[in-house]
């Protein structure tokens, strides 16, 4: 498969209707109102009343968090087992690929925090902080502070996992749908959560999502699809083959 064909499928399309609801959040100017509707039906005045509740905070965020480095971790000792055991040596270029897919995710997130100049909602004027809202596509505002609350970084820990759905595609095609749910949903719920508490917008958490979708996506045509250089030697070598059988056949002039 060429990289076109799997691009329009897995890559153009998906990332065309994120840019479309990125539009209309920036356009309705919906990052603040939600943040605003979440903030009021909290009670909050000069703070978020949920940013240290216990469900928030020790459950959603920190047990979260852990949650995700365990899943880590158990990849890594799937790996490691891979060249011990013959029943998890098949898939170990599987658990290699949904490793880095899943570092790459969260680090360019962490990347993308400190080049991007978005505050957390918790930081803002309008819910008893101190600095200034600005989209992503603006100008920061002359004399206002320089945030780095963007993409989202617990959802991108959850999202991440997305990588699932190409790891079951190549192994168990028929479970491949209930890996992109659950990426999607750990990273839904991550993100509801950090909402909840006031350390994100809806954006962050969305943009964190397509950078999960797009690193897997990459990753995984480089891993599975892209033909080797062997490969593309043999192919070349057969076709050659196949030419000159063809020249030999036809009739000298």
């Amino acid at each position: 498969m060429t990289f076109i064909d799997f691009a329009k499928g897995h890559l153009i399309a998906p990332l065309l209707v994120f840019a479309l609801i990125i539009f209309g959040l920036e356009w309705t100017h919906a990052d603040m109102k939600v943040a605003t509707l979440l903030f009021h039906w909290q009670g909050g005045v000069d703070s978020w009343p949920l940013r240290g509740h216990w469900l928030t905070e020790n459950v959603l965020h920190v047990a979260g968090r852990n949650f995700v480095i365990l899943l880590a971790v158990s990849v890594v000792v799937g790996i490691a087992f891979s060249f011990r055991s013959d029943r998890i040596k098949p898939y170990r270029k599987g658990l290699i690929y949904l490793f880095c897919s899943v570092l790459a995710s969260v680090l360019l997130v962490r990347i993308g925090k400190s080049f991007t100049h978005m505050t957390c909602p918790w930081d803002v004027i309008e819910f008893g902080g101190r600095m200034l809202h600005s989209s992503l596509f603006a100008r920061l505002p002359e004399g206002a502070e320089f945030g780095q609350c963007f993409p989202g970084g617990h959802a991108s820990g959850g999202f991440a996992w997305v990588a699932l759905y190409y790891v079951l595609r190549e192994y168990r095609p028929h479970l491949a749908k209930f890996g992109l749910i659950f990426g999607v949903s750990l990273g839904l719920v991550f993100g509801i959560g950090q909402e909840l508490r006031g350390a994100h917008f809806l954006s962050h958490d969305l943009w964190s999502l397509a950078i999960a979708w797009t690193s897997a996506s990459l990753l995984y045509y480089g891993f599975f699809l892209r033909p080797s250089g062997l490969k593309k030697a043999k192919l070349a070598d057969v076709s050659q083959r196949v030419n000159v059988k063809s020249t030999a056949g036809l009739p000298q002039k």
